[in-house]
């Protein structure tokens, strides 16, 4: 069958089988933290919240950020 495309939903085992070892499983993304303001947040700056409570004052120079108080609480 020429010109017939392997597909791997047409296969018996997935894409990931292929190798010497068993696949490994996908890695967790670690979640992104938020960026929000406040009424009373400092012009020019912004809160970042990371999932696990931890919450930074920090504000942007060009495309750097630079924390300007590591935990607010």
């Amino acid at each position: 069958m020429q010109g017939q495309a392997d597909f791997a939903e047409d296969r018996d085992v997935p894409w990931e089988a292929d190798g010497d070892g068993p696949a490994a499983p996908p890695a967790q993304a670690a979640p992104m933290p938020v960026y929000y303001r406040l009424p009373d947040t400092p012009e020019g700056h912004h809160i970042k919240e990371y999932a696990n409570g931890l919450r930074q004052l920090v504000r942007f120079v060009g495309v750097e950020e630079q924390v300007v108080k590591y935990s607010l609480s």
